[in-house]
Order: structure tokens, then C-alpha cells, then sequence
């Protein structure tokens, strides 16, 4: 597969047309955060994986909204503080989880303990619409969740020295007392190259802030001030 391929196949392909520039508008949103939070990463100033992951999470939705707002058939907003990305009768979410393309995607789950109340619904509403199709559940155990649109997740991995390694796509569901495999379906949407950087060598870079021991040190010119009213001699 070549660096940038956007993998269309099984269940991926079944998406209506109108996401093929979700999908662009995705992986290009994401790539460029982990660009910008590379290039301004600095462990000599504390900055480690918790700084990173912060803002890659932060910075990769903003950049996806400013993306979606350009895009026909789609909208994006953030109830109780989570990005949801409606379009084509979908819900698409975006988390990060890893950061190289060996994570363990099984180990992403929307129906554990760890999982607040808005991810354990996106898993529930697809469990539900396996198995029982056309029937709207109780409020009470649904929440605010439209059980009429498929809910989608994007995954993605990376890390400050090579940028993003993957970006993933599938319907989380609840398995069964939290055993077997936590995705009705999931599929790459873009892999890095195996043993390649998947930040970008060509094209233009963020701008980056020099530090301070990068800056010429300031020359000062001292003048011999003379005051009013004074008489030199």
C-alpha cells in the first residue's frame, strides 16, 4: 500500500458516496495535527506523551471542524463535549488510541467501565441496530443518542518522532460482558508505509517558534544622554 492510500474495501465501500470527502477531509485534518505537534514538541521543556496526546486531541478537532465547514452534506458540533460529525445518514466520532500502527485495536472499547456515558451509547446504538433492527429502544437506556443513524468511530495512532501511523475506521459495538471483539466492523482508512515517517517531506511546514537559546542575542546601543540645562566642559 503506498503512504497516503485511502483504503476502500468490505464494509468501508458500503459507505454512501458522500463520504469519500469525509474520509479525505479526515486524514488530512489529523496528519497535519500530529505535523504541527511534532514540530513544536520539545522534551527539554517537559513536554512528554500526556502534552502530546492533549494536543493532538485538541488540535485535530479543530482542524476537522474547520475542514467539515467547506464540505457539503456534512456539519459537525460537539454535545456535552464531544465532536460528532453528521452527514449522509452517519454520526462519525474521533478519538486517538496508540501511538504506532501495532496498536491493539480490540483494546479500544466503548463498553467498559473506563468509557464515559456518550461513548458506552455509540456502542450501545450499534448493538442495538444489529440485532434489533427497526426498534427504537427505551430513552432511559439510550439517552440523547439518534438510534436512526449508524454510528461510526475513527481511531487514530502516532507519536511525536514519526507523526501519525494509522487512521482506522468501524462501528463500535457492546460484546458481551466486555469479551470478544469490541467492532461490529473496522478497517484502515490511511496507514504510514511500514518503517517510513508518516510526517510529510514535501509541502509547506507548520511555522515553527524558535527557542530562546536559538535567538541571536539582542545588540544594545548605549548613547551618552546629556541633560537640559547641564553645561559640559
Amino acid at each position: 500500500m503506498r503512504t497516503g492510500a485511502i483504503v476502500r474495501h468490505m464494509a468501508l465501500i458500503d459507505l454512501p458516496e458522500e463520504f469519500e470527502a469525509l474520509s479525505q477531509a479526515t486524514v488530512g485534518a489529523i496528519r497535519r495535527a500530529y505535523e504541527v505537534n511534532a514540530e513544536r514538541h520539545d522534551p527539554s521543556i517537559g513536554d512528554d506523551a500526556v502534552v502530546f496526546g492533549i494536543g493532538i486531541y485538541r488540535n485535530s478537532w479543530f482542524m476537522l471542524e474547520e475542514e467539515i465547514e467547506s464540505l457539503e452534506h456534512w456539519a459537525s458540533a460537539r454535545p456535552l463535549g464531544s465532536l460528532v460529525i453528521t452527514g449522509a445518514g452517519l454520526r462519525v466520532h474521533v478519538y486517538r488510541h496508540g501511538q504506532n500502527a501495532d496498536v491493539d485495536l480490540d483494546s479500544f472499547r466503548l463498553d467498559d467501565e473506563r468509557a464515559s456515558e456518550t461513548q458506552r451509547l455509540i456502542a450501545v446504538s450499534n448493538t442495538l441496530q444489529m440485532t434489533l433492527p427497526g426498534l427504537e429502544p427505551p430513552v432511559e437506556e439510550t439517552g440523547s443518542i439518534d438510534h436512526d443513524l449508524p454510528e461510526l468511530v475513527v481511531v487514530h495512532a502516532g507519536n511525536a518522532e514519526d507523526g501519525c501511523c494509522g487512521i482506522w475506521i468501524g462501528t463500535p459495538i457492546a460484546s458481551e460482558e466486555g469479551t470478544g471483539s469490541p467492532w461490529g466492523w473496522v478497517e484502515p482508512l490511511w496507514l504510514a508505509e511500514p518503517g517510513e515517517s508518516g510526517l510529510s517531506t514535501t509541502g509547506p511546514k507548520a511555522p515553527r517558534t524558535p527557542r530562546h537559546y536559538e535567538l541571536p542575542e539582542p545588540a544594545i546601543a548605549l548613547e551618552h544622554v546629556v541633560e537640559v540645562g547641564t553645561e559640559t566642559k
